[in-house]
Formats: structure tokens, C-alpha cells, sequence
């Protein structure tokens, strides 16, 4: 009986090693399958993530090409714009270029380095055409005394004064706007950043826009007081008095605006064109979100060209331009306390 349990035992214990056996084979059998349908898995995900990138590839082209297209168009119909509307032709042909440039920045995570380097020296080449187109429609007036003759009168000029379309053509196509308004406290925040956004027909308002703009257009505003985030693109400033002003940009142009006063972040020359006693200081506007939004507009916070102004209408070298002037620092504003309604 003894013998018999031994050997019950003993088949028991290889019964046990058999089903051992078994179960580690099925085992490597599993994980060689698992480890087939992760590879086949993997292959699929490369495979998707190639036709992904190959249409974002194919829409970034696609959008490039048209936005290209439409700018060389521009520039090509620039020798047929009227004089007096120049000027704000050459603004919109700036915002055309930057809307191009910040789609390049955008769609850079994914284009080959190839494509990347071609579509920058695109840019790089329209921008020297717009230059270039410029410079010979409106080239700066040479500075020169002219020697009047005695017993004559000077010549009387009387012009017609010309309605500026282009600029109400910009606040209509803006993505983000406020206008006619009066005597209010309005603010717009987060929702526009990297979009345009327009001011215009404003009297007596406080304006509060906390986010990254692309560009900004500001037309007729009167008594105001501006606080604009950093814009990735250009600021633009037509007919406005009596107005205060803190943005921060990388192109800043103002036309035909007197007795204003302008807090500036801007890293290239801010030009000025028939202004009047306009007077500029850094830039001292904070907000929670600030730093978020210059990363996301891409403002170089250690260049700021604030005190270097380009007076299209004061050409002589030796002279300073008696159109504009800088805010002594004991007469700078430092706090900037405005509430929403």
C-alpha cells in the first residue's frame, strides 16, 4: 500500500510538472503573439502618423502657395493704387505678409527642414519686393531749402481731402472688433490670440485687450485709453486725439494723430507720418498672463526700440523732429487701474 502511494505521489508531481511545462510554453506562445500584433500595431500607427503628416504637409503647401499667390498679386497691383492710398496699401501688404510668416512658424513642427528653408527664403523675398516697391512709390522727400524770389507770393496748395477706404476695409475684415462706442470700460482677453482685431469710432473709453493679437488696427478714437498685450505682427494707429496708448508690437505706424501719448514695446523703428505732438515712453503694462503671451507672440522682450522714431515728415539729419518727443520719467504714468463694466 505504501509502494502503491509513493508511486500516486510521484505521477502526481509529473502531472504537475507537465501542466508547468505547458503553461510556460503557452505562455511564450501568448507573448510572441502580443508582441506580433504590438509590432503590426506599431507599424500601423507609423504608417498613420506618415499619411498625417504627408496631408498636413499637402494643406500647409497648399495654403502657402495661395497666400503667396495672393501677396505677389498685391505687390503687382501696387503701381495702379491711388497715391493717397499708399501708404495704407503698403500697412495691408504688411499684414498679408505676417499672416504668412506666422502660418510658416506654425506649420515649422512638422515640414521637412527642406521645406522649411524654401518657404523662409519665399518670405525672405517678398518682404525685399515689398520693400524695394516701396521705396520707389513712396520714397522719402529730399530735404532742401528752396529760395523764394522777392515780390512773389508762395504757391497756395489746396487738395481735396481723400476718404481713406483701406482703412475701414480692415476694421470690417477683423476677426475681433469694438466700435461706436462712448464713455465705456470694455476688455477682450484670451480669444484673441493670433487673431486681428480692430478699434474704431471710440470716445472716452478705456480699452483692456488682454491676449496676443496678430495685428491690431486702431481707427478714430478719441480721449481713449489703449492697453494692448504683445502683438506678434503689426499696430496700426489712424486719426486719433487726445489719446493714450500702452501696446507692445513688433511694427508699430501712426498716421495723422495728435496730442497722444504712447507707452511702447516695439522692435523695430516705430514710424510716425503727419503727427503732431506725440510723446513716447517704455512700455510698463503687467497682467497675470503676460508672459504666456509674449511666448505665444513671439516679442523679443530684451529689444525694445522705443525711443527711436522715424518721422516721415522730418527729413532733416541734423535736426530732431519737432512732431514728437519723449516722456521725461517723472511724468510717465505707472499705474494702469482700469475696470471692466
Amino acid at each position: 500500500m505504501a509502494g502503491v502511494g509513493v508511486t500516486s505521489t510521484v505521477a502526481k508531481q509529473n502531472s504537475n510538472i507537465l501542466e508547468e511545462k505547458k503553461q510556460i510554453v503557452a505562455d511564450r506562445l501568448k507573448k510572441r503573439d502580443d508582441e506580433r500584433l504590438a509590432e503590426v500595431e506599431k507599424q500601423k500607427e507609423q504608417k498613420s502618423e506618415t499619411a498625417s503628416a504627408q496631408e498636413s504637409a499637402k494643406f500647409f503647401h497648399e495654403k502657402f502657395d495661395s497666400g503667396k499667390n495672393d501677396l505677389e498679386e498685391e505687390i503687382s497691383n501696387s503701381d495702379s493704387v491711388d497715391k493717397n492710398k499708399l501708404a495704407d496699401h503698403f500697412d495691408n501688404l504688411s499684414v498679408m505678409f505676417q499672416k504668412l510668416q506666422r502660418f510658416l512658424t506654425e506649420s515649422s513642427m512638422f515640414l521637412p527642414s527642406y521645406d522649411l528653408r524654401k518657404s523662409q527664403d519665399l518670405l525672405t523675398k517678398l518682404q525685399t519686393l515689398i520693400q524695394e516697391k516701396r521705396d520707389v512709390l513712396l520714397p522719402k522727400k529730399k530735404f532742401a531749402f528752396k529760395a523764394k524770389k522777392k515780390g512773389t507770393q508762395p504757391d497756395k496748395v489746396s487738395e481735396p481731402k481723400v476718404v481713406d477706404t483701406s482703412a475701414f476695409d480692415a476694421v470690417k475684415l477683423a476677426e475681433c472688433k469694438l466700435t461706436d462706442q462712448e464713455g465705456k470700460h470694455l476688455s477682450m482677453d484670451k480669444a484673441i490670440n493670433q487673431k486681428d482685431v480692430a478699434l474704431a469710432n471710440l470716445r472716452s473709453c478705456t480699452v483692456k485687450l488682454n491676449g496676443a493679437a496678430s495685428a491690431v488696427h486702431i481707427n478714430k478714437l478719441e480721449n481713449c485709453t489703449i492697453l494692448c498685450g504683445p502683438v506678434s505682427g503689426s499696430i496700426f494707429i489712424r486719426e486719433c486725439v487726445n489719446c493714450v496708448f500702452v501696446v507692445a508690437c513688433q511694427q508699430l505706424r501712426i498716421h495723422s494723430t495728435t496730442d497722444s501719448q504712447f507707452y511702447i514695446h516695439v522692435t523695430s523703428r516705430a514710424i510716425i507720418e503727419d503727427c503732431s505732438s506725440v510723446r513716447f515712453g517704455p512700455y510698463n503694462w503687467s497682467y497675470p498672463c503676460i508672459d504666456e503671451h509674449y511666448n505665444i507672440s513671439g516679442l523679443d522682450r530684451n529689444r525694445n526700440s522705443w525711443d527711436d522714431i522715424d518721422d516721415f515728415n522730418w527729413l532733416a539729419a541734423d535736426k530732431h523732429s519737432p512732431n514728437w518727443s519723449l516722456i521725461p520719467e517723472n511724468e510717465r504714468k505707472e499705474q494702469w487701474d482700469i475696470q471692466k463694466d
